[in-house]
């Protein structure tokens, strides 16, 4: 289990909580929600290479396809290991691959059903040794009526694409991976009906050059 100790803020400040001073959520909450999922694949370094150990917290045992991608920084992939296996109500082994020098590993998994799906991405080193490119992010805004539709792309490798909003409001996403040609689609749902917002958009490359 988990015990959280700060969920939100009380006034305006920098802290560990997941909750700002309005309610809204912070990049943490938006992480948990994703690594809190009942079923999760998580990434962990094991002599050289990595391990992705599959976790299923559903009652039942399920059927889970885990496949594996090295990226460069520019955001060039190659695959390295798709696998299907019957997962149990405890966690197993799923793959076990290595990434070359410079690169990340990305890696997804999706359920027979499709109800349990998720993306995730392991950096070996430190971000902050690594040759992040100039992403040019940018995005379009169809209005939805009650909510906005954004679609972020990339013309690099993009870590942690976060969208901001000049608006109280929830994001369906946040703090996202992005690769060139594949654009990801938000959803602002404005605390207010009937209010224009108007967003910004970061990376780790834009917060770091």
């Amino acid at each position: 289990g988990t015990l959280i100790w700060q969920l939100n803020d009380t006034w305006p400040v920098c802290s560990w909580a997941s909750l700002d001073h309005g309610g809204g959520w912070k990049l943490l909450h938006h992480m948990a929600k994703a690594f809190y999922a009942p079923v999760f694949v998580s990434a962990v370094p094991v002599a050289g290479k990595i391990e992705l150990r599959a976790v299923n917290d559903l009652p039942q045992a399920i059927t889970l396809t885990v496949t594996a991608q090295a990226v460069a920084m520019d955001g060039t992939s190659r695959d390295l290991a798709t696998r299907t296996l019957n997962l149990g109500t405890s966690a197993a082994l799923a793959l076990s691959v290595a990434v070359a020098e410079g690169e990340v590993l990305a890696y997804s998994w999706t359920d027979t059903t499709g109800r349990h799906t998720g993306v995730d991405h392991f950096a070996p080193r430190p971000y902050k040794t690594y040759d992040l490119a100039p992403t040019q992010l940018m995005y379009q805004v169809r209005n939805l009526g009650e909510a906005f539709a954004i679609t972020v792309t990339s013309q690099a490798l993009s870590l942690f694409a976060t969208l901001e909003s000049d608006q109280p409001g929830r994001f369906s996403t946040n703090a996202f991976t992005l690769f060139p040609g594949h654009p990801a689609t938000v959803t602002f749902t404005p605390k207010t009906p009937g209010a224009e917002p108007h967003f910004t958009l970061r990376d780790l490359h834009s917060a770091t050059y």
